[in-house]
């Protein structure tokens, strides 16, 4: 008896230390420094036109799409819905967000360059253009 429950005290502390071993790791995830993740200085690009162009300069390497710049517009809808547009400069729209003034638009997601890319860069600039003063 005494030696199975020396088992189970080892047997405890392994499961405790592989535990808080696997907790720890997981803690220093994303720990990094700041300068192993660049953010080319998209993390400070906001709107000072409505609408606006904006690059891949802009936004660096979160930059979502297959062109290398376009132009970006908000408006509000009667019920004061912001529209979200982004123009090609070849003149093609796409939808940036799913209102029905955009339903006849496709959406930026076809645009996108890498399926594994998020948009929600270019969408929060999109809505700082909404809070540009006409």
């Amino acid at each position: 008896m005494k030696r199975i429950k020396q088992s189970i005290k080892a047997l405890l502390l392994i499961c405790a230390t592989i535990t808080l071993t696997v907790g720890v790791a997981g803690c220093t995830d994303g720990m990094d420094h700041p300068e192993n993740y660049p953010t080319d200085g998209s993390n400070k690009v906001a709107a000072t036109s409505n609408p606006q162009i904006i690059s891949k300069e802009d936004l660096g390497h979160t930059w979502p799409l297959k062109v290398d710049k376009g132009t970006v517009s908000c408006e509000h809808n009667k019920q004061g819905d912001p529209i979200l547009r982004f123009t090609t400069s070849d003149g093609k729209q796409y939808a940036l967000n799913q209102v029905p003034d955009n339903e006849n638009l496709k959406s930026i997601e076809t645009l996108k360059s890498d399926n594994d890319k998020s948009v929600g860069t270019l969408m929060s600039f999109a809505f700082s253009a909404c809070d540009v003063p006409k």
